[in-house]
């Protein structure tokens, strides 16, 4: 249904300004959502990321929102979290295999070089984001495809489209455990490092207008990748 209705806004010439509409509306409805129900979404997927991670933390916007203001920030839409997985569950579908059993839907994936850098799931509609890092010395690096899509059938594969692959490095640091929503969560213990290589300096001060273009620890890549999306 809904890439019905995003085809024919395309068709009709209005899918640009109909998006622009709905998230000026639907983003602050969204925050409201992922705020209210934050608690028992990291209560179910906290076992999952105990059980296959070798280390995980809240990342991104999330874990800002942690740090600055102790919820989610007033203009983010999903939940992120960072995470290193045990070797053996790297490749063999497992980890994917306990989400789907906690309740969770996988939305999409990316693949580098045949390895899942990043997933996004959904449960009642909320979205969240895991980044798969891997260990490069004393820096973690992982693999992010950033652009838009068009329309697409479902379970559909595809190397290329409008966007980018890119690679974000952070300098490696262990994690301590806080409470975010009343939940025992990781952040990385350095969290003041983390978030300045990432954000800037001044992430402290909210910045609604903050677009990943300006994000600090990001290059293009060039690399063989595929994108997964499942409907």
């Amino acid at each position: 249904m809904k890439n019905k209705i995003k085809l024919l806004l395309h068709k009709l010439g209005i899918y640009d300004m109909a998006r622009k509409l709905i998230i000026k509306v639907y983003y602050p409805l969204k925050t409201y959502r992922i705020n209210k129900n934050a608690k028992d979404i990291l209560l179910r997927i906290k076992p999952v990321l105990e059980e296959c991670a070798q280390d995980w933390w809240l990342d991104y916007g999330t874990l800002l929102g942690c740090v600055r203001e102790g919820k989610i920030i007033s203009h983010d839409i999903d939940l992120d979290f960072g995470v290193l997985l045990k070797d053996n569950l790297s490749d063999d579908g497992s980890f994917q295999k306990s989400m789907e059993q906690a309740g969770f839907v996988l939305i999409n994936k990316t693949t580098v070089e045949g390895v899942v850098t990043m997933e996004q799931y959904h449960i009642n509609d909320i979205g969240f984001d895991i980044f798969y890092y891997r260990k490069e010395n004393d820096k973690l690096v992982t693999n992010i495809w950033y652009g838009t899509y068009t329309i697409m059938p479902k379970r559909i594969a595809y190397e290329k489209n409008t966007g980018y692959l890119s690679e974000t490095t952070f300098t490696y640091t262990d994690t301590k455990t806080v409470k975010f929503y009343e939940v025992d969560c990781q952040i990385p213990t350095n969290y003041d490092l983390y978030l300045k290589e990432h954000f800037g300096g001044d992430y402290m001060t909210p910045n609604p207008n903050f677009s990943h273009d300006e994000e600090r620890n990001r290059v293009a890549v060039e690399k063989e990748y595929r994108m997964y999306f499942y409907e």
